[in-house]
């Protein structure tokens, strides 16, 4: 109940700052909406939650049999909160393993799970990002220059680079034990560093559960095919909410 009133509070305060110094004109906007059109958007937020719950359910079906959906679904809002007041979207996932772990998931299982989610989820969004260059290219929607196709165009080639290197790194476990251990070696030269081994146990640790992920995903090929059009069909709602929203005023 308390956590229930603080983000009460919270949002309140933000809507306050964001409207007190043209309140007239943004409730002159709220006055006239388009409730259709904002139940539309609505209606697709709920499908973009539902989408990615679908998504991350499969995975962690594997690790957990008797996992509910409603319980993937109330996990996946928690993640959202969380990586909205975390710098660079970086709490959602750690909740979730704390979360899962409660439940009786191991830390290495749901961190499997939650890996193969984010790794479909990477390919659905080079998917859509490389429809959209081409369209963009075709029909011209933003025009040469235009910083907004910049931005667009950078986004791209950062996710397209992430997912370039987690094909790498999944394929080359040689090379990058060499790279791993050679750093470690240089890294334990700090003297201050303490607990050296028991460091270099857990990555060692979170590199074997990179690849059992990577493996896993390969064997069930079924699974990786469903993730990737739940997250793609997520992506797709997420992005019309904007436009319906946009619609409504």
């Amino acid at each position: 109940r308390l956590n229930l009133i603080l983000i009460v509070l919270v949002s309140f305060i933000v809507i306050f700052l964001s409207l007190k110094d043209n309140y007239e004109e943004s409730f002159s906007y709220i006055h006239n909406i388009n409730i259709l059109w904002l139940l539309l958007a609505c209606l697709f937020m709920a499908l973009n939650i539902i989408f990615q719950s679908l998504s991350q359910y499969r995975f962690l079906k594997e690790v957990k049999e008797n996992y509910s959906f409603i319980s993937c679904v109330k996990l996946m809002v928690i993640a959202m909160f969380f990586n909205a007041i975390t710098p660079f979207s970086s709490g959602g996932q750690p909740f979730e393993m704390y979360l899962l772990r409660k439940e009786g998931v191991k830390v290495s299982d749901s961190a499997n799970a939650l890996l193969q989610n984010f790794i479909t989820y990477q390919f659905a969004l080079i998917f859509i990002g490389t429809i959209a260059i081409i369209l963009n290219n075709t029909l011209h929607i933003f025009p040469d220059g235009n910083i907004l196709k910049n931005v667009v165009l950078i986004g791209y080639i950062i996710n397209v680079l992430v997912m370039s290197l987690i094909i790498f790194f999944s394929r080359a476990k040689k090379i990058n034990t060499k790279v791993f251990n050679k750093l470690f070696d240089f890294i334990f030269h700090f003297k201050f560093i303490k607990n050296r081994e028991e460091k270099k146990l857990k990555a060692e640790k979170t590199l074997d559960d990179f690849y059992n992920s990577t493996a896993i995903m390969k064997d069930n090929f079924k699974n990786t095919i469903f993730s990737f059009i739940f997250n793609l069909c997520s992506l797709i709602c997420l992005y019309l909410i904007p436009l319906f929203v946009l619609y409504s005023l």
